[in-house]
C-alpha cells in the first residue's frame, strides 16, 4: 500500500468515526431528554399529591378550629353547639359525632371529628345542657387516653 491509499483510507475512517459520534450524541441527547421529562413529570405529580393532601388537612383543621372558637364564643347549650356544627359543615366533611357520658365528671361529651386524628370534644353539664368547655388538645397534637375526655378538674374549675 502506498501513502496515497493510506491517506484516503485514514480520511474515510475519520469521517465514518465522526458520523458515528454525532449519531450517538443525538441518540444520547434524546434519551436524556426523555428520561428528564419522565422524572420531572413523576416528581411534579408526587409534589402535587402531597400539596393537595396538606391543603386537605389544613382545610379540615380550619373547620374544627372554626367550630371550636364559634362554640366557645357563642354556644351556651348542646343545641347551640350542634347548630354551630351543622352550619359550619356545609361540605359534609365531619364524621357523625360520638356522644357519651364521661365516667369521671358525669358530663355529656360530644366528639366532633374529621378522622381519628383530628377532633374536638365538647363537654356539657347533663342537668342543664350548659357547655362546660371545648377540648382542642388533639388539634394541638396532644395525646389523650382512651377513657379521658381530655379535661382535668382544674379546667372545669376555671370555667
Amino acid at each position: 500500500m502506498n501513502f496515497k491509499t493510506l491517506t484516503i483510507l485514514s480520511v474515510v475512517m475519520s469521517v465514518a468515526l465522526l458520523i458515528t459520534v454525532f449519531m450517538q450524541k443525538g441518540s444520547y441527547v434524546s434519551q436524556a431528554k426523555t428520561a428528564y421529562e419522565n422524572q420531572t413529570k413523576s416528581a411534579f405529580s408526587n409534589a402535587g399529591y402531597v400539596v393537595g393532601a396538606v391543603n386537605n388537612v389544613i382545610q379540615k383543621n380550619t373547620l374544627l378550629w372554626k367550630i371550636a372558637t364559634d362554640a366557645s364564643l357563642n354556644a351556651k347549650t348542646s343545641k347551640d353547639f350542634a347548630l354551630i356544627e351543622k352550619r359550619s359543615d356545609q361540605a359534609k366533611e365531619l364524621m357523625s359525632p360520638e356522644i357519651k357520658t364521661d365516667k369521671e365528671t358525669g358530663y355529656l361529651t360530644r366528639k366532633v371529628a374529621v378522622n381519628s386524628d383530628y377532633y374536638i370534644i365538647a363537654s356539657f353539664n347533663k342537668k342543664n345542657n350548659q357547655l362546660m368547655g371545648v377540648n382542642v388538645d388533639a388539634l394541638l397534637g396532644k395525646i389523650e387516653t382512651e377513657d379521658s375526655n381530655g379535661f382535668s378538674e382544674e379546667d372545669f374549675e376555671e370555667n
